[in-house]
């Protein structure tokens, strides 16, 4: 490729203007920070233990959208802006607002010459759009002003630690849910607590680190962390929620956002109406009710007794065979009514058997194509 047939975004080689707030340029900084100095620390000292979740812990740091998932509620919907054919620019790229994954080599592998020569090498706008240099493609996250790289995540933090300021990429950009559609809770109940995060008040996800999080979260305008509302579904449900199988009938999980732990309290709630309608049912299918075993010994031994009876009396004796005959009949429905006859109404919740949300009823049934 010559410099003539580069493109226009490569010919121009400018540094994109992120259009973000000072306090939330600094929040992202923070982030990009902190995770190139977790990544440090684990290689250099095995602190996987203190990262937790934040370092992955086996091949070596998370690449970083594996981190921002972490850190960052709904990453999920951070969708291109394209629409599926790839629109790109090229452009330098802050570092400071980059985030890094040193797993294959870093700075200190490198002697002073070698660095330099990679320095010069990584650096060079012109040959990385010309495919010279291996390719850096990196998802901006243009909302949060966030780069998370797919491929060239090695030489970010070989730029940080070299005090370069920028890095020559392609870059797409991504969306993210603007700030008044996200609301942070902070939970609280008995010895429980928790933060979640809820989108559009109806999807709910855990926010893990929310040290990490909340700062990002109030520079970017989310209400929040306020306590949980009395209108929403109770914590315990929705906690008892992340543990169940994705579905569509299921309050977990959302057609859009994958395999993420995601709550659908629309879900939560149709839930618990069909358990609290009322239907008529037999004491034998009713939860946490044990029906005396002699009640159908006594009928079976009276039922037994009554036909051995008829057999016997002759039939000059009308009056008693009727008699024997609703003996026989009382014994018989006394035995099997428990466990055959619905006369008793209860909610379904009781029931023994659990009764699951019908598709047809499922808030989620609009989206079970995607399923």
């Amino acid at each position: 490729m010559t410099e003539n047939s580069l493109p226009p975004s490569a010919k121009t080689h400018s540094t994109l203007d992120l259009a973000v707030s000072q306090e939330l340029n600094r929040a992202v900084q923070s982030i990009v920070y902190n995770k190139f100095l977790i990544d440090r620390a684990v290689a250099d000292h095995g602190a996987s233990m203190l990262a937790r979740d934040l370092h992955d812990g086996a091949y070596g740091p998370h690449v970083p959208m594996s981190f921002v998932s972490c850190v960052l509620p709904f990453y999920r919907a951070c969708e291109r802006t394209d629409d599926g054919s790839p629109a790109y620019q090229f452009a330098s790229v802050p570092t400071a607002n980059t985030l890094g994954c040193s797993w294959r080599w870093r700075r200190k592998s490198l002697d002073e010459k070698e660095a330099e020569k990679c320095r010069e090498h990584l650096s060079d706008f012109v040959a990385m759009v010309s495919g010279k240099v291996d390719d850096a493609t990196y998802a901006w996250v243009k909302p949060l002003g966030l780069f998370v790289p797919g491929e060239g995540k090695n030489r970010v933090d070989f730029f940080r630690e070299e005090g370069v300021e920028s890095i020559p990429a392609r870059v797409y950009e991504r969306t993210y849910p603007e700030p008044t559609r996200i609301t942070i809770y902070r939970i609280r109940v008995s010895a429980f607590s928790a933060t979640w995060a809820v989108l559009d008040g109806r999807w709910v996800e855990n926010i893990p680190n929310p040290s990490w999080t909340l700062p990002l979260m109030k520079a970017y305008g989310v209400k929040g962390p306020v306590p949980w509302p009395s209108d929403f579904p109770e914590p315990k449900q929705v906690q008892l929620a992340f543990f169940m199988p994705k579905g569509i009938t299921s309050p977990l999980g959302n057609p859009e956002f994958g395999d993420e732990a995601v709550v659908d309290l629309e879900t939560v709630v149709a839930t618990q109406n069909f358990k609290d309608e009322s239907v008529r049912t037999a004491v034998f299918d009713l939860r946490d009710v044990k029906i005396d075993h002699r009640v159908w010994q006594i009928s079976l031994g009276i039922t037994l007794a009554s036909l051995v009876l008829l057999s016997l009396v002759p039939d000059e004796f009308a009056e008693i065979r009727i008699f024997i005959g609703m003996a026989l009949g009382a014994a018989m429905t006394g035995g099997v009514m428990p466990y055959i006859v619905p006369f008793v109404t209860t909610k379904r919740r009781r029931l023994a058997q659990n009764q699951y949300l019908p598709r047809t009823r499922a808030p989620k049934n609009s989206n079970s194509a995607k399923w």
